[in-house]
């Protein structure tokens, strides 16, 4: 069975035990937690809460894949404030032995017709650059999402390349390089190695073209290739995890009834062990 994950984003007021065991009842062999004190685990927990909660996670055998941190870099000057909690979420990231620390570039802009400012590129790529060699002494990897400006293998290759990081990797958030027209062939290719995690999501775009975003919906019932894009990535030699991240806090479409994690993650692990399953015959 491949590795499968969740982030606990949907999971705020739950206590780290009760995410634990759920997760193990659902047949989830890791987990991306959610930075912050809604979800358990926070860059302000003492040594020994943290020494705690690794034990917690070592005994039910589920492996901490990264640390979901807010942290978002724009190139601009105002970004030292995000370069200090990056640091804090390094730290937290070492002590629970995540694999990484999940980032954000740009600017969070849902319409095509709501200008942002322009993204100035070098001073971006010195950002990631600090914040590799920043992370490298602690043994943890910078994880950039596929989100924004930066949402597609075309603008990462170069990104990527220019950073020239050895601990400079990618989340690839399948359904946002489509939002902008790129193929799952052509985002699998461009990422290549540097693709460590996935985040699995489905949906259909929303009928207003300015929208950027597309509707989520439940996995297996939008127009996401989902079974295309494991394919390709497992032909490729992806060993990372395959995590849902479900979005219920941030989107409308998935706060009715029937979208609740209890519903939705134990359907996803249904859903994709029918996946592997098949692509295995």
């Amino acid at each position: 069975m491949k590795h499968l994950a969740f982030s606990t984003l949907p999971c705020d007021g739950w206590s780290l035990a009760e995410m634990i065991a759920f997760a193990k009842a659902c047949g989830f062999s890791g987990m991306e937690l959610r930075e912050g004190s809604a979800w358990g685990i926070s860059a302000e927990m003492a040594q020994k809460e943290r020494e705690i909660a690794l034990q917690k996670f070592e005994e039910a055998g589920i492996r901490i894949t990264n640390i979901g941190s807010s942290v978002c870099f724009t190139g601009e000057k105002g970004d030292a404030e995000q370069f200090d909690n990056f640091k804090k979420v390094v730290s937290l990231a070492r002590d629970l032995k995540a694999g990484g620390v999940r980032i954000f570039l740009g600017y969070f802009n849902n319409r095509r017709d709501n200008p942002v400012p322009a993204i100035p590129y070098p001073e971006i790529v010195t950002q990631i650059k600090q914040a590799c060699d920043y992370a490298v002494s602690y043994g943890v990897q910078v994880w950039i999402e596929t989100h924004n400006e930066f949402a597609t293998g075309r603008s990462l290759r170069k990104l990527l390349d220019d950073v020239d990081r050895a601990n400079c990797a990618v989340i690839y958030d399948i359904i946002h390089p489509l939002e902008e027209g790129e193929t799952p062939a052509e985002t699998i290719a461009l990422l290549g190695s540097q693709c460590v995690h996935v985040h699995v999501k489905d949906g259909v775009p929303f009928e207003d073209p300015l929208e950027s975003n597309w509707m989520y919906t439940k996995v297996g019932e939008g127009l996401v290739p989902i079974a295309s894009i494991v394919d390709q990535l497992e032909r490729m030699g992806y060993t990372g995890y395959y995590s849902l991240e479900w979005e219920t806090k941030w989107r409308r479409e998935l706060q009715v009834p029937g979208m609740e994690p209890a519903t939705i993650l134990p359907a996803y692990v249904a859903f994709m062990r029918e996946l592997f399953q098949s692509l295995m015959k």
